[in-house]
């Protein structure tokens, strides 16, 4: 293992020193780079654990896997959807989505959605038996 001290120049403009353990040598530079890539793996993570309910999860069989990943994935695309909706409309507040919001705006969206399908099915029920009413009384 190889330690190399790195410092680095905060957003406060004052130089903070780092520390970095690694199997291999590393300039700064590189280990800035890469920590802005792992930095945003981990924020993925962070989000599919907490926002996504990945910290949860309990499946056991192959197919129990694959539905939750499908579900999930579904989930994180319309609420990505819905982002890119109201970043397209201007109504978006930062570029790093709340996806707690965003989860519930779907949530309210879609079952607007399946209430108003079922009441537009049940008013064509009710129309069509009254029809056949209507058709049994001529």
């Amino acid at each position: 293992m190889l330690q190399s001290t790195l410092f680095i120049r905060s957003p406060y403009e004052r130089q903070e020193q780092r520390f970095l353990v690694s199997s291999r040598s590393r300039t700064p530079r590189t280990a800035k780079q890469t920590g802005r890539r792992r930095w945003k793996i981990e924020a993925l993570f962070k989000t599919l654990k907490s926002r996504f309910a990945f910290g949860k999860f309990g499946q056991k069989t192959k197919q129990g896997v694959l539905r939750y990943v499908c579900l999930s994935l579904a989930c994180f695309l319309l609420c990505d959807f819905e982002h890119l909706d109201q970043t397209g409309s201007g109504q978006a507040g930062s570029a790093w989505p709340d996806w707690g919001a965003l989860a519930r705006q779907v949530r309210q969206k879609f079952v607007g959605w399946v209430q108003f399908f079922e009441l537009e099915r049940a008013q064509q029920q009710i129309l069509a038996v009254w029809d056949e009413k209507q058709r049994c009384a001529a």
